[in-house]
């Protein structure tokens, strides 16, 4: 194995162990909305697994792991990784279509049981259709977003209620994530798993996850993203605000931020809302008032430095195989990840994420004011 791969090896195999950590509290800390948590580190515990997956690929290894539903496991991780990565897909409309199509499914779907008395009620008072969830009054996930992330598992349009639905899409989780977290175990040695049996799991209150149903596609009584943009877009916006907060609020509560594995999820979600401002930027630049714009510019700029084409750092960061980095660099097996990020930014390591922060706050900021969403809504 060449040099370079055994440095790429060696940080899939810290990441692999931060993920098991991840599960490991979820499952043991008995929290209430483990579901939900557990939908939101897809796209992240997949991007760790389609690592081994290349590993193996690469060292010429045959693993045979389980279909699901006639599709192999394989399949199921490049789809919910490419799901993830519609977020930075550079057609706006398409990214439009797929909310505004999934959106209207399940709200067919919510109401396709209804007897006549609630239909009645449906027609006189509406049906909330948006479900957010939130931590200590911040949202880290929704309905939407799910779905995105879900939405090669089962066809949303070939069911025809929310219960038939969700009868086709549990045990289909179910297996997709058993077999997430059997690869992942399998990879992590039992030195560290006798470790982490030792640490003590946090008791997280479930008054501090809440989820709040509110009217989206009902036009009439909408309450929430009153924004000027159009309203897919809007929704879009949120979708990835919701990620942001997941990994800078929720994701801390498992991982140490010392992990690169927290360090490369927050630089990809940093990546993703900077191509979704340049998308808004290019499409609705009329609807954007001149201060935004110089913000959004300005951060915009600010990523360009870091992330070239010469230095290759964003395939490094979605992607486990290490390329157009010098062997040389790296010196420090356990902060193999620090000095790929600082090689490629010729920026202190600390330093880097210090402005990557900077900048996230600030991206927030104008996606709540493009959206008109407030904290505690």
């Amino acid at each position: 194995m060449k040099k370079i791969d055994e440095v790429s090896l060696r940080i899939l195999m810290e990441e692999s162990n931060s993920a098991y950590w991840i599960m490991y509290q979820i499952t043991k800390g008995k929290i209430k909305d483990e579901s939900q948590l557990s939908i939101s580190l897809l796209p992240f515990l997949s991007s760790v697994c389609d690592g081994w997956l290349m590993f193996f690929k690469l060292q010429n290894l045959n693993i045979v792991l389980p279909e699901i539903n006639n599709i192999s496991f394989e399949k199921y991780v490049q789809s919910t990784r490419v799901s993830y990565k519609l977020y930075s897909d550079k057609k706006v409309n398409r990214i439009n279509r797929t909310l505004k199509k999934s959106g209207f499914e399940r709200l067919r779907l919510l109401i396709t049981n209804y007897n006549i008395i609630q239909r009645i009620f449906i027609k006189l008072f509406g049906q909330e259709d948006l479900g957010v969830f939130c931590f200590i009054g911040t949202p880290y996930g929704n309905t939407s977003q799910l779905s995105i992330y879900l939405d090669k598992l089962v066809d949303i349009e070939s069911t025809s209620s929310l219960s038939e639905y969700n009868d086709s899409l549990r045990p289909v989780l179910i297996d997709y994530s058993k077999i997430l977290s059997t690869l992942i175990n399998s990879v992590v040695n039992n030195a560290f798993k006798d470790k982490v049996g030792l640490e003590e799991i946090e008791q997280f209150s479930s008054v501090e996850f809440q989820h709040k149903d509110y009217f989206f596609y009902d036009k009439r009584r909408k309450n929430i993203l009153g924004g000027f943009l159009p309203r897919d877009t809007q929704l879009f916006l949120f979708d990835i605000y919701c990620q942001n907060n997941f990994i800078n609020n929720v994701m801390p509560l498992f991982l140490k931020e010392s992990e690169s594995l927290f360090y490369r999820s927050k630089l990809q979600t940093y990546l993703t809302s900077i191509n979704s401002l340049i998308l808004i930027q290019k499409k609705y630049k009329a609807l954007i008032n001149s201060e935004q714009t110089r913000s959004i510019e300005r951060i915009i700029k600010e990523k360009e430095e870091y992330f070239t084409l010469e230095n290759k750092l964003r395939n490094n960061i979605f992607h486990y195989g290490i390329e157009g980095v010098p062997v040389s660099v790296f010196k420090n097996p356990n902060c193999y990840f620090k000095e790929l990020v600082e090689y490629s930014v010729r920026l202190e390591f600390n330093e880097f994420i210090e402005r990557i922060n900077s900048s996230l706050d600030e991206i927030n900021q104008i996606f709540c004011n493009l959206i008109l969403w407030q904290e505690g809504q």
